[in-house]
Order: C-alpha cells, then structure tokens, then sequence
C-alpha cells in the first residue's frame, strides 16, 4: 500500500470512528431523554436535560430549602427530597402537576402549604419526622393519594378533609399528639392500614366501623386504654387484626 492510500485510509477510519461515536452519543441521550426510569442525582446533571427530568432523587444533600430550579422540570413525576434541613415547602410545589410520589421525610417542615392539594395525580406522599403541627385542608384534595405517611411529628388534629381521600389504602400517623379522630375516618372505604401507634388516642368514632370491610390491620399500641374500649373496638372491626398495648386500669 503505497503512502497516499495509507494516509487516505486512515483519515477515513478516523472520521468514521468519529461519526460512529457521535451517532452513540446522540442515541444514548435520546435514550435517557425518553427513559422516565431514570433517576437523576443531581441537580446540575438534571438542569442539562429538563425535559428528561422525570425522577429526581436529592436526599441527603444538606439542603436548607428547596431549590427553585425543581419548578422548571414540568415533566417531573417523582421527587425525593428527604433527609435534607428543609423549613419551608414553597407554594410552586403545586406546578408540579405531574408528580405522582412526593417524599419530604426527615426535615424540619413546620407546614404544609395550601397548594399541596393541586398534585392531582399524587399517589403516594411522605412526610414523616418533621416538625408539623397540622395538616392543611387542601391535604383532601389529593383524590389519587393511596399512601400517606405523616408519622413523628406533632399533629395534635386531624382535618375533616381526610376523609376524602378515597384511595388511601395506607395511613401511618404514628408518634403525634392526636387525642382522636375525626368521624370522617370512616368514609376512607379503602383503608387496609391504619397506624396510630403512639398518640393518646383511647376511643374511636362510631364512623369507623365502615371501616370494617377492607381494613386489614390497625396498630393501636403504646396508647393508654382500658379492656372494655379495647373489646368495643375489636367489636366494631371484627375482621381485623389490631395491635393492642396491655390494657390498662384507667377510665
């Protein structure tokens, strides 16, 4: 092979590795951009591609508050945003129409705001181990949420609205100050799990007999009550399985 064919071969092996990486590249990229299983871990990473943005995983990044630039990822389905130092859940939460699980766990949340109940499409939120008091009334406009976890924090009532949500088959309210319930309890016909442990609940409302037919397990430990409210709540759900702490001698 004489030295201008070499040459002229090699240049072409070179630029169609070149092109044959670039064409790698842009299907990899196309890939992700139409993959809504990818998860991404970064901001920066994720502000490259917006319109790819359908999972986004920040926990455990010391955040103070929510980064504004979440708001811009219209396509976003799920959010995790747990164990950070988050105080404040802006109202922009609501432009997220698209979110489906939402997981504020382990932060500093005092409140919720209003515009939590325009997630139409929620299915499963978290917001466990914060420092709410209460929850808003917006929380029943959630008509998809089936799982919701508000467990250790300070809830001393809860709104009427819960009763709306429909779907919910999972309610953890454990460890808060709930002295009861509201008797719209008894109008989640879906429930199957209902965790209560740890508040100073002793009674619970007629209504949430109706609970009967789908509730699978009732968690009433470490709540000071007696044997006869301990019998009359077994009465009133016969079907299930409830977790009772030692009764005790008081009214």
């Amino acid at each position: 092979m004489n030295s201008g064919i070499k040459k002229w071969f090699t240049t072409a092996l070179a630029m169609l590795l070149v092109v044959a990486g670039r064409v790698s590249s842009l299907a990899q990229e196309a890939d992700s951009v139409g993959d809504t299983h990818y998860e991404f871990t970064s901001l920066e990473e994720a502000l490259k591609r917006p319109a790819a943005v359908y999972r986004l995983n920040l926990q455990r990044q010391r955040l103070a508050e929510v980064p504004a630039e979440i708001f811009s990822f219209e396509h976003l389905e799920e959010l995790n945003l747990s164990h950070n130092r988050i105080k404040e859940l802006p109202g922009q939460i609501g432009e997220l129409k698209n979110l489906t699980i939402l997981n504020l766990s382990h932060n500093k949340l005092v409140e919720l705001p209003l515009e939590i109940g325009d997630l139409q499409e929620l299915s499963i939120l978290n917001v466990s181990k914060n420092k709410l008091n209460m929850l808003p009334l917006t929380i029943g406009y959630l008509a998809k949420l089936s799982s919701l976890d508000v467990s250790v924090n300070k809830i001393v009532k809860l709104p009427s609205t819960i009763g709306s949500l429909y779907q919910l088959k999972s309610f953890i309210v454990n460890q808060n100050l709930l002295t009861d319930l509201p008797p719209d309890i008894g109008r989640l016909q879906q429930l199957n799990y209902l965790d209560l442990w740890g508040n100073a609940i002793s009674v619970l409302p007629e209504e949430a007999g109706r609970l009967a037919k789908n509730l699978k397990t009732l968690d009433m430990r470490a709540m000071a009550i007696n044997f006869e409210k301990q019998k009359h709540i077994q009465d009133m759900l016969p079907d299930t399985e409830i977790f009772f702490s030692k009764s005790c001698n008081c009214q």
